[in-house]
């Protein structure tokens, strides 16, 4: 099948920085630890799992972050860093495969201590303390291919 590794504990290598739990209905819960770039270490995770289409959502809080608004007349992201101590208020997105590898979207919401928010799409986000996420991953892969029209890579279904 497309799951394989222990049922729950750490996976060697890049993907250590993850604490996971797998149940019978396939869904994983994964804890990422104080200071570790959630994207990156997600995107390994996926990767050591072969893990190439799902869905995903999360609550914790973060150390920075870099969030983007993609301007569709431009073609390109906007981006920002939120630094300081932010709420994960809602990290939500998709898996899938770029070019053969695991390729995570995410988009998130994000609230300060004075509970204003700022939202978009997640470049990067250091977990403080921890970011837990659940997986839902499904079987196959689904394929990202350049849609010229936007500039962007869409599904491909």
């Amino acid at each position: 099948g497309h799951l394989r590794g222990p049922a729950h504990g750490h996976l060697p290598g890049a993907a250590q920085v993850v604490d996971s739990r797998e149940f019978p209905d396939g869904t994983i819960l994964l804890k990422f630890r104080e200071g570790e770039e959630v994207i990156t270490a997600f995107t390994a995770y996926l990767e050591s799992r072969k893990i190439h289409a799902g869905s995903f959502q999360a609550i914790g809080a973060v150390s920075e972050c870099e969030i983007a608004y993609f301007d569709t007349k431009t073609r390109t992201y906007e981006r920002r860093t939120l630094e300081g101590g932010w709420e994960i208020l809602s990290l939500l997105g998709n898996v899938a495969r770029v070019e053969g590898k695991a390729f995570v979207h995410a988009h998130g919401s994000f609230g300060d201590r004075n509970c204003d928010m700022k939202g978009g799409h997640v470049f990067r986000a250091v977990a403080e303390p921890t970011c837990e996420m659940t997986l839902r991953p499904l079987p196959g892969a689904v394929d990202r291919v350049l849609e010229e029209s936007c500039g962007l890579k869409l599904w491909k279904l």
